[in-house]
């Protein structure tokens, strides 16, 4: 496990260094061996490309209420900060383990497990605070600046081994693994000055955003004591080394604000029994669990419904979970959790037109939220309307371009379609999004064969783009 979170970490954040410079012909010039001109502007760009890749290599968690949840909260809390320089993206790692971490641009990722483990929203968003400010003190630009300088053929080594993971993923991990221990822990683990600096703004952010500072020792606390019982070290703890001066420094720095009672949020609890009822636990498990939580000292809330409904709906329990989330929508019939549910336990049920008719009414009051439009969509290939999915998903991907799902929906309805040119353009733009390049070249390849002789415009046009991947792979190969 250990070195898994290595490479995983290792591989967000420095594969954007050299292969980015060849995956955008936009990027600007970098100059030569050293980074010690990575501008915000350049940073931005590379973080950009960086995580394209990260996409493609991490377990990321593609659920659209959990990508609205944490970027809401993310947001809110950027909102409250200083030194921000870019827009801040936020993301899902499916990993029950408990860690978060943040790269260069703006990106930052949680592990599900992380807000599994926390017992309020403050203590949550104190995670991504102490994230957000890593970022807006450049630490993560720091080292890459100061490592470039200082040791110039390791850090060339350690990043070809990542171009290598790119163009043959099995020697990449292996030869990852093999690089150079110390500076792959130095990758991995701020120095102390950094974590204290980013302890104290984080607090500050956390407090400006209306939450509560004293989440930030009472959070260490409980994983220091978690960790105490365990055969290993918690991954938070090997990424954010907690010392008993650390933690000493958190509690009297938290004293220095008042106390406040700041209650969790609705998303907070929901987005919670989401990840216990789909990520944390196993299947078979978890109708038990949400049950005995629903029989808990006031255990009987929405949230626990919820995550009850969510098991119901998972175990094939249809006529269960449409009972239960239909009580839940009766109080909040505009509840995006429960609309998502029932939409499933209908399609479930075969009763995809009702599942429809409900969402085309909630499109047209959130024609720009991802919740509704991937449902309506995946709604609408079940019940035959491919031309109305791909309607929609195009509209969708105007405005949020990177949305992995829809290119996977609008796949799965040109196939439906038996248009298989642009199926495999649209399966080609999927992989592109996660930097698989060798798959994304094949199906632009494949998206040709099925041209007639008389789509010669359409065939110039992927020809081009199938030239253009395949030349930013060529100069990928060639580093």
């Amino acid at each position: 496990m250990r070195k898994q979170l290595l490479t995983s970490c290792l591989l967000v954040l420095f594969s954007c260094i050299h292969i980015s410079a060849y995956a955008n012909p936009n990027l600007p010039d970098l100059g030569g061996s050293g980074f010690s001109t990575l501008t915000p502007e350049k940073e931005k760009i590379l973080g950009d490309v960086l995580m394209r890749q990260a996409r493609g290599s991490l377990p990321m968690a593609y659920d659209p209420l959990l990508d609205e949840y944490i970027n809401a909260l993310g947001n809110r809390l950027v909102a409250n900060a200083n030194d921000v320089r870019f827009p801040f993206r936020f993301y899902w790692i499916d990993d029950r383990n408990i860690n978060a971490f943040a790269t260069l641009g703006g990106h930052i990722a949680s592990h599900t497990g992380t807000l599994a483990i926390s017992e309020s929203e403050s203590e949550f968003a104190s995670v991504i605070a102490h994230e957000i400010a890593h970022v807006t003190q450049r630490h993560i630009a720091r080292f890459v600046e100061a490592q470039s300088q200082r040791a110039p053929l390791t850090l060339a080594g350690l990043l070809g081994a990542i171009v290598l993971a790119t163009v043959n993923p099995e020697a990449g991990m292996a030869a990852m693994m093999a690089t150079q221990g110390a500076q792959a822990q130095a990758a991995i683990n701020f120095t102390r000055s950094n974590e204290q600096e980013a302890d104290r703004i984080g607090m500050q952010i956390l407090s400006d955003a209306g939450f509560d500072p004293h989440a930030v020792p009472d959070f260490f606390r409980r994983l220091s004591e978690r960790s105490r019982f365990m055969n290993q070290q918690l991954a938070f703890l090997q990424t954010h080394p907690l010392s008993q001066a650390r933690v000493t420094d958190t509690r009297l720095r938290a004293e220095r604000f008042p106390k406040r009672y700041v209650p969790d949020s609705q998303d907070y609890t929901l987005a919670k029994a989401r990840i216990l009822a789909r990520f944390q636990h196993k299947n078979e498990d978890v109708v038990t669990i949400f049950k005995q939580r629903l029989q808990q000292p006031g255990g009987n809330t929405r949230a626990n419904q919820y995550g009850l409904a969510i098991a119901y709906l998972d175990a094939k329990r249809y006529a269960e979970a449409e009972k239960l989330i239909l009580e839940l929508l009766e109080k909040d019939e505009y509840n995006l959790y429960y609309l998502d549910v029932y939409t499933d336990v209908l399609l479930g049920l075969n009763r995809a037109n009702d599942a429809l008719e409900m969402l085309e009414h909630h499109y047209r009051i959130r024609p720009n939220n991802q919740v509704v439009t991937l449902n309506y969509a995946n709604a609408a290939i079940k019940a035959g309307g491919n031309r109305l999915a791909i309607h929609l998903l195009k509209n969708m991907l105007h405005y949020k371009e990177d949305n992995i799902l829809a290119y996977d929906l609008i796949a799965k309805a040109y196939q439906n379609l038996e248009d298989y040119a642009r199926f495999y353009e649209a399966r080609s733009d999927f992989f592109y999004q996660l930097a698989n390049y060798p798959r994304a070249i094949d199906d632009l390849q494949e998206a040709l064969n099925h041209l007639s002789s008389s789509d010669k415009l359409e065939s110039r046009r992927l020809e081009a783009k199938r030239r253009q991947m395949q030349a930013e792979f060529d100069r990928l190969r060639r580093m």
